[in-house]
């Protein structure tokens, strides 16, 4: 067979990947041959018997072979798609818990379907994780006819969704949903005062799409669920004015790898004599944390670079994914700082209700697995913080993509000019061009340059609504002749780049173009490629079916049907656009195949980067849009001496290189110098990043050890029936405070996370609890209504959330100055952890006289009421 282990070209074999996994493909290939023969009705029996049988531990292997290969074959009936045995390789991966690296165009989203397939047959639920919601929606639509023949539920999450929709569609088998969407509903439901209100069932499985993106570049995000509070500071005016005063490395030192600005002395004194104080740190009057946040929004927060002025709010630009970062707020008072910067409403503060950061909410699931083009060089790090190895699956075909060393520029000028020239001289001779940049304002830059010179059909493609809602089409035309693509960071795009230009968006708008002549003209007046008789019996029959249907609901069906070719038809017109549109994509094969090898022999697509990122992943991304399934290609990056990179982590590292105003690029020993610099600089960043990262984790699970405490806690109060089980929930759980203040849990130390602190001294507070509570229902005559306990939950759960908001706002300010302990040789970590650990305490004794006095209070009411 083909992939058996002697029988695999040298180029394939990869010294990471098991031959358990390679045994496995063959044998999912053998039963090609039996599994064509197979009906649907024959596919449904032998998926249900799989259902049985996943649980049994000695069938294991056997069930994967099998639920494979019938997936494998639904695909290629439903779809057309037959995955190749590469696509097999990073199923099997997936399935078993690991990050699968598979560059671009190699079909992951049809790979998704495998595992997906074989961990829906638990029955427990599989949620396949995209980026954004395009990417879900595209991705369920393609595949749900797959799925649904194979017997499984498809649902997918979306943002406007109410409460039943969500628990309807997180029910199914395989949910589709986004990052943000899942995250976000699992903090709902932590906060719900009601287990009827909550949407999301036990995690199960879970696939994330840009797994690196995800895991890696969001890891210091924290997902925040927050209510506005009212605004109530005037000092944002006033602070602006007063930063606008102050003399860098005079009145305060900035640091613009950490995006901070310390005070000096003379600054402090400087502000204490403006504002009249002896003590800025004043909690009553706290000007100094305004200032401060005034200055980062005029030293490090840039428009068009950090964020866009949309509708007269701050929107925050992604920085990994070059997207609008949705209802995504700084915090602490840095928004409205940049709010009063650009002289937009300053919008509510925000009160903290919840928080989770996506490394310890993906953690909660059974088994976790993603796939990425870019996860290599991050290896150490998926390893280390999430327990998950990663293996890089072979290409179907040799990759032929050329990486041309980087041209190297004293300035940006310099830089930009022969950026443009390298452009100009591709489009004269019809070769496609995709430039990556890494800000709208230099993406802006290119395409106004590009269009005075002539270029007036160049595309651009970043954060701004203008430019970003025509996304996919706009990087799958990116490969057609004559082509200039300028985009912002090419991370999550979800879309392949064909050579010659992308048949399903060129057919969708003739289609639209065709409709619309059909509603206003009639077929008569359509000049189309040739007399054929099929066609005009289609464009007749369309034309009498669109006279049964309004025009905005045509206009609706090609807007929402992103996949005509695997869309099922609902109605006859739908069955006839798809029969015009598999009619002219036949008839356009020809055609298109000799764009494409045009474009081929001219070299492939061009891929110029503008500046090298803070991360080589990312500059990877960019490079693999180009040379996909064995395609030609070629990739090269532009670099200034000035760019972002080195301004901003290093300024001084080329001094000795600077001011010679040399037009060309570096050659000869001066371009080995600078580039081995270079190099070095972007790996210290990676690390220095990568550092943040784990120092941030450790504070991040002292914090999330409490949060789970204090949710498991709120579960007990959330389920009580009777004041038994609540006062038995309340004095069992006095035994962890009791411990936290007694013997004072170091709760920094790992190996303390996961002792099981509930059994220890349980006893004697369950049986004071207990004599407690028999004393309360005898003397109440059990008489104790449940309308009344269902009030004095409510109640109770509000205040408890209130306590633990004002708890997580303690902490966050502490967490801010905490680096201080290190001037007194103190470990932080440690103080923060010591901290917490206090703070917890008091929220819950505060907690448990609440409860106490509320059932009180309650059941004197309830006694009057019912005159005992």
């Amino acid at each position: 067979m083909l992939l058996k282990i002697d029988n695999i070209p040298t180029i394939f074999r990869q010294p990471k990947i098991s031959p358990f996994y390679y045994d496995l493909v063959t044998k999912i290939l053998d039963l090609e041959s039996k599994n064509r023969f197979l009906s649907e009705a024959d596919i449904r029996f032998k998926v249900n018997t799989l259902r049985k049988n996943f649980y049994d531990d000695s069938k294991k292997t056997q069930n994967i072979v099998e639920s494979f290969a019938l997936t494998r074959e639904v695909a290629f009936r439903k779809l057309g798609l037959k995955h190749f045995e590469t696509q097999i390789l990073g199923g099997l991966v997936l399935n078993d818990g690991k990050i699968a690296e598979m560059k671009t165009g190699e079909g992951k989203t049809l790979v998704a379907t495998l595992p997906a397939s074989f961990q829906a047959l638990s029955g427990k639920g599989v949620h396949i994780v995209t980026v954004n919601e395009y990417l879900a929606k595209r991705d369920k639509e393609l595949l749900q006819v797959v799925y649904q023949t194979l017997g499984f539920e498809v649902g997918l999450i979306r943002e406007n969704m109410e409460t039943l929709e969500r628990q309807y569609n997180y029910a199914c088998d395989i949910t589709y949903t986004t990052n943000t969407e899942v995250g976000f509903d699992y903090l709902r439901d932590l906060m719900s005062d009601s287990v009827k209100n909550r949407v999301l069932r036990t995690f199960n499985y879970c696939l994330i799409d840009e797994v690196d993106s995800v895991l890696i570049d969001e890891a210091q995000t924290p997902l925040i669920l927050s209510s506005p509070k009212p605004l109530t500071s005037d000092k944002y005016p006033k602070a602006l004015w007063v930063a606008k005063q102050l003399v860098p490395n005079r009145h305060f030192i900035p640091k613009y790898r950490t995006k901070q600005a310390s005070l000096t002395e003379e600054g402090y004194n400087f502000l204490a004599e403006i504002f009249q104080t002896d003590d800025l740190y004043n909690p009553k009057d706290p000007w100094l944390a305004f200032i401060e946040n005034a200055l980062r929004s005029l030293l490090f927060y840039q428009k068009d670079q950090d964020y866009i002025i949309q509708n007269n709010q701050i929107q925050i630009i992604d920085k990994f994914t070059g997207r609008i970062a949705k209802d995504r707020k700084w915090s602490d008072g840095l928004h409205q700082a940049i709010e009063c910067k650009e002289d937009v409403n300053v919008t509510p503060e925000s009160q903290t209700l919840n928080s989770i950061t996506y490394p310890k909410f993906f953690s909660l699931y059974k088994k976790l697995s993603g796939m990425t083009g870019t996860a290599k060089t991050s290896e150490q790090e998926f390893r280390e913080f999430y327990n998950l190895d990663v293996i890089v699956i072979p290409t179907k075909k040799p990759i032929k993509r050329k990486d041309l060393p980087d041209l190297i520029f004293e300035t940006k000028k310099a830089k930009f000019k022969a950026l443009i020239e390298a452009i100009m001289s591709c489009y004269l001779v019809g070769r496609p061009v995709l430039v990556g940049t890494t800000t709208i304002e230099d993406s802006e830059i290119v395409a106004e340059t590009l269009k005075t010179l002539g270029i007036e059909d160049c595309q651009l493609l970043n954060a701004k609504p203008e430019n970003s809602e025509s996304e996919a089409e706009t990087v799958a035309q990116s490969g057609a002749l004559n082509s200039v693509t300028i985009a912002t960071n090419m991370a999550g795009r979800g879309t392949d780049i064909i050579l010659g230009g992308n048949s399903k968006y060129i057919i969708n708008d003739l289609l639209r173009q065709i409709i619309y002549q059909l509603i206003v003209y009639g077929p008569k007046n359509l000049s189309l490629m040739a007399n054929s008789e099929n066609l005009n019996k289609i464009l007749f029959d369309i034309q009498i079916l669109l006279k049964d249907f309004d025009i905005n609901l045509i206009q609706n069906y090609l807007d929402n049907v992103i996949d005509i070719e695997s869309h099922i038809p609902q109605t006859l017109l739908d069955e006839r656009i798809k029969q015009l549109y598999l009619l002219l994509l036949e008839n356009s094969k020809i055609e298109l195949g000799k764009t494409r090898e045009l474009v081929c022999n001219l070299g492939g697509l061009l891929i110029l980067g503008t500046s090298r990122h803070e991360s080589r992943r990312i500059d990877n991304q960019l490079r693999g849009r180009s040379g996909r399934q064995g395609d030609p290609g070629e990739s090269q990056f532009f670099i200034s001496l000035e760019d972002d990179l080195v301004n901003r982590y290093d300024p001084n590292i080329f001094s000795p290189f600077l001011g010679r105003e040399n037009p060309n690029s570096f050659s000869g020993t001066d371009y080995l110098a600078v580039s081995k610099t270079l190099d070095a600089l972007q790996d210290r960043v990676e690390k220095f990043l990568y550092e943040n990262r784990k120092s941030s984790s450790a504070f991040e699970e002292i914090y999330e050890y409490h949060q789970r405490l204090y949710f498991t806690f709120r579960e007990c109060i959330l389920e009580y029936s009777n004041p038994l089980n609540l006062l038995l929930n309340l004095f069992s759980f006095r035994t962890l405070n009791n411990l936290l203040l007694e013997e004072e849990i170091e709760l920094y130390d790992s190996a303390s996370l996961n002792q099981n602190v509930f059994n220890i001294k349980a006893n004697q507070y369950i049986y004071i609890a207990t004599l407690l509570s028999s004393t309360a229902l005898f003397s109440y005559q059990q008489l104790i209504s449940s309308h009344y306990l269902d009030i004095s939950k409510k109640l109770i759960l509000e205040v408890m959330d209130q306590k633990w908001t004002e708890y997580g706002e303690t902490i966050s300010l502490s967490r801010d100055t905490i680096g201080l302990q290190a001037y007194a040789q103190r470990d932080p970590i440690i103080e923060y952890s010591r901290l917490c650990s206090q703070e917890f305490s008091e929220l819950i004794k505060e907690t448990q006289s609440l409860i106490i006095n509320s059932l009180i209070n309650f059941n004197e009411l309830n006694k009057t009421y019912l005159g005992v």
